[in-house]
């Protein structure tokens, strides 16, 4: 499959008619985001005193915003099991727990961010009264206000796959985006990572509107290995701190 010209993903190809749509930056985001997360991880928690720490970690901001964008995006143009999708990114949360808890923090990690962000998407888009729609709205922010101390990036980071949703959804509309950018600088603490993130979304928001194209054939990632490597990168963080320790 050409990403370039089909704008479904090899996970979950159907019998749509919708128009297709460039994918063609999805591969590159998708290692643009593994490595600056997996380059800040290693940094940060086997290497923290290391004189390039503070830049790999500065690196990291693009990561959570790249995940949050292709999420949108696979929940919009690129599946048609959306809720399938969501519940696999809370599997792949439970996987990650673990070891989360031991090398991160004692919140529920990323996965859950998202997968919780999206299926409150998916759980509008199937109500088209817009009472009910917005009884639901209230009812579900409600829901993440309760929980969002307990998961990583707490209230911004569960709305930032709906802003994206929205942004997406409504691409010529400038004030569409700007949720999504608002919410990528207010999820960090410091000038420099807020720029970062928020340039991050704007690019997201400029490739999936086709104001600024990517036609450089990147390879994706392996569908097992996009699954396995959050993971597995942290599990390995783990052992390795466990090995170093005194």
């Amino acid at each position: 499959m050409n990403p370039a010209i089909d704008s479904f993903s090899p996970d979950d190809r159907g019998g749509s008619h919708r128009q297709p749509l460039s994918n063609a930056w999805v591969p590159l985001a998708q290692w643009l985001a593994i490595l600056a997360m997996t380059a800040e991880h290693v940094s940060k928690y086997l290497w923290p005193d290391a004189a390039l720490t503070p830049w790999a970690i500065a690196l990291g901001r693009i990561a959570f915003p790249l995940f949050a964008g292709m999420v949108a995006w696979h929940l919009l143009h690129n599946t048609r099991r959306p809720a399938r999708y969501g519940l696999r990114l809370l599997w792949v949360g439970s996987l990650a727990q673990l070891p989360y808890l031991l090398v991160v923090a004692t919140k529920l990690n990323v996965c859950f961010t998202l997968g919780l962000g999206m299926l409150s998407v998916i759980a509008l888009q199937q109500i088209q009264e817009r009472t009910l729609q917005a009884a639901i709205g209230i009812v579900l922010v409600i829901l993440a206000l309760s929980i969002s101390p307990h998961v990583e990036y707490g209230l911004l980071g569960l709305l930032l796959v709906p802003a994206f949703v929205l942004a997406y959804r409504y691409p010529h509309r400038t004030v569409a985006a700007i949720p999504a950018l608002l919410l990528a600088a207010m999820i960090n603490g410091t000038p420099l990572h807020m720029l970062i993130s928020t340039a991050t979304a704007m690019t997201l928001v400029l490739l999936a509107s086709g104001s600024i194209r990517l036609d450089v054939p990147i390879p994706a990632i392996p569908r097992p290995l996009r699954l396995s490597w959050y993971p597995l990168h942290l599990a390995t963080i783990a052992v390795i701190t466990w090995g170093i320790t005194p």
